[in-house]
């Protein structure tokens, strides 16, 4: 299937036309102590956020920024000042809109869902297939959703498209292909990858695993499955030492590496000590680190592009342009948590410095860089909603102590929203 098109950033473009800075903000403000800001957040989100009229939106960035957003927002004031009944309120609203999503003959979700009247559609370059990511990280927050609701519905039709994914069978070792069809739940293509289209649909695997209280041996055994395949065929050393996530097509290995792929050093962190050998997830996590601060060192801007490639055997900047992401951050934020090693802080820092040299403008803010191999980089004119939700927050929580949003209490969300993890 073609690429999609990339995104297209524009002066003062509202993206989602859900106030999604604020809402994103939100979790961030609330892990660091920001107590004013936060309640003016939540007033405006429960007085002057409205989702009537809003048109189609992406089902699964909604889902993440927006309702993980506010349901991270709801359990935050539980803990600050008690439980805002509104913000929940809310989160009800916007989670019943999505919802409609879910109505296909699979269960899986469609891409794109209109607000306002509840019809959805698949985009036309997958050939009307549902993309892997899209289908697959959508459970942490309907998960949340039923619990603060008590009805059980919601999560019944997040953790079914798991169950699709499951049934639809992985030929490629455990691996999730990037495009599965939304009436019959059969994968449309082989190509796998941890990149864009494909990520977070294996992270969510664990996570969910873990929200739910490590209880549902059918998603350790999909995610044990998913690691093995990643282990064994995905994980590469460039002749240069780099050790990288390669993806699959065909049965072919293509040697690149998208910075959102950076994010499995991660969830290798937060797997390994449930894993038949943590040691060696510990490594390729180490590994995979190590080469996504190269990311970043090798550029004459400081900042990392956004894929890498490894054909030439060593380090190559692939699409050259930057827009904050935050995987590479979020696993020195794992490994910090797991090592202790202080060369994870000190990799965040230069980056964070990088950020701060490159990408901060007069007006206040930060925008993204057009191409990272100039050293006084053209910049866009884009600061995107995860820089606040995620890249600053796990910036943050890389200096903090344990005790700032404790691992055995927490699951962060993809766009990096904390939700409680469930003891009962």
């Amino acid at each position: 299937a073609p690429e999609p098109p990339p995104p297209r950033p524009r002066q003062g473009h509202n993206w989602l036309g859900q106030g999604a800075t604020i809402i994103d903000a939100m979790s961030t403000l609330a892990v660091m102590g920001e107590l004013d800001e936060f309640k003016k957040a939540a007033e405006w989100v429960k007085n002057d956020l409205h989702f009537e009229n809003k048109g189609d939106v992406s089902f699964f960035e909604t889902t993440i920024r927006v309702l993980g957003g506010i349901l991270s927002a709801y359990e935050f004031s539980c803990d600050l000042y008690g439980c805002d009944q509104g913000l929940l309120d809310k989160a009800k609203d916007i989670g019943n809109r999505l919802a409609k999503a879910f109505n296909t003959p699979s269960g899986l979700p469609l891409a794109t869902i209109n607000l306002q009247s509840g019809h959805g559609s698949t985009p036309g370059w997958t050939g009307g297939a549902a993309i892997l990511a899209e289908v697959g990280t959508v459970q942490l927050e309907f998960g949340a959703l039923s619990r603060y609701t008590k009805d059980p519905s919601y999560e019944q039709m997040a953790l079914k498209a798991f169950r699709v994914i499951e049934a639809a069978g992985k030929p490629n070792h455990g691996l999730m292909p990037l495009y599965i069809d939304v009436n019959s739940g059969h994968f449309t293509t082989n190509h796998v990858s941890l990149g864009a289209m494909g990520d977070s649909a294996f992270e969510y695997l664990l996570k969910t695993w873990v929200q739910r209280g490590r209880k549902d041996a059918w998603l350790k055994a999909m995610y044990d499955e998913a690691t093995k395949g990643i282990l064994e065929h995905l994980i590469q050393t460039s002749g240069s030492g780099h050790v990288f996530v390669a993806e699959s097509k065909g049965g072919s290995l293509i040697l690149k590496m998208d910075h959102l792929a950076c994010f499995v050093g991660g969830m290798f962190v937060l797997g390994a000590k449930h894993s038949d050998d943590p040691e060696a997830h510990l490594k390729a996590a180490k590994g995979i680190g190590e080469t996504c601060y190269q990311m970043y060192a090798r550029m004459a801007s400081g900042v990392a592009p956004e894929n890498v490639d490894f054909n030439s055997g060593d380090l190559q900047a692939g699409a050259s342009y930057n827009i904050q992401r935050p995987e590479a951050v979020e696993t020195f934020f794992y490994l910090w948590r797991a090592t202790k090693d202080p060369i994870w802080r000190e990799h965040g820092w230069k980056v964070f410095q990088a950020f701060e040299r490159c990408c901060k403008v007069a007006s206040g803010g930060y925008v993204g860089v057009r191409d990272v191999r100039q050293g006084n980089p053209p910049l866009d004119d884009t600061q995107q909603t995860f820089w606040l939700a995620e890249t600053l927050k796990y910036l943050y929580l890389l200096f903090s102590d344990d005790s700032a949003i404790p691992l055995d209490k927490y699951v962060f969300n993809t766009e990096a929203h904390p939700l409680k993890i469930w003891t009962d």
